[in-house]
């Protein structure tokens, strides 16, 4: 099991200590944003890659789309042992990435088996039960109402909410830690991210 949950079943302070960080840097953020990065955590990117043919098309074209921002962060996991997380188009194509190698690197994250849905909905449920206690400041209806929403579709993959879509831009890809060789040249590097703290800014 990837996920921990205290005798109060909160979330583990690893995994809590995620969803603060991703809440300060994204704070127009909606409880199905913060269900998306539980679930690419957990998941990672394989249902994202039913056809690599397609996923390179897809990647190329919403790489050729962005415009280069070397201001924006580079890098940011999605789970606390920072063992995988997102690559930031823009800032990506700013330091001249390769688009070739960060297709190969995600690809290659797709492989490995991350977890299983049954873990997202514990996960899921930590998390309500943090925002029934008030470690969260999400109203609870909205957060009830997705819940139900996903105990009905089996706790599915998402998209970012309209929300975060339009605050963000949000432009990225899932590449796990391991893959950084492939990716050296768009001057990424990957810094130790223990569960009992974070540094993912580059």
């Amino acid at each position: 099991m990837l996920v921990t949950v205290a005798p109060d079943h909160t979330p583990s302070l690893a995994w809590a200590r995620l969803i603060d960080h991703h809440g300060q840097r994204y704070p127009a953020w909606e409880p199905r944003d913060v269900y998306k990065l539980l679930y690419q955590g957990l998941c990672g990117p394989a249902h994202l890659i039913a056809s690599p043919a397609d996923f390179a098309a897809r990647l190329r074209a919403e790489y050729e789309a962005v415009a280069p921002n070397a201001g924006e962060p580079l890098w940011e996991v999605v789970r606390p042992d920072g063992r995988l997380g997102r690559v930031h188009l823009r800032p990506f194509k700013a330091r001249f990435g390769d688009l070739a190698a960060l297709t190969r690197a995600s690809l290659a994250t797709a492989g490995p088996t991350w977890g299983t849905p049954e873990d997202v909905r514990t996960a899921w449920a930590a998390f309500v039960a943090g925002c029934r206690a008030g470690r969260w400041a999400f109203a609870l209806p909205p957060v009830l109402d997705l819940t139900r929403w996903l105990e009905e579709h089996e706790y599915p993959a998402v998209h970012h909410s309209a929300s975060y879509r339009a605050a963000y831009h949000s432009a990225y890809r899932l590449v796990g830690r391991e893959w950084h060789p492939w990716l050296e040249r768009g001057g990424i590097t990957y810094e130790p991210t223990l569960e009992g703290g974070l540094n993912s800014d580059l």
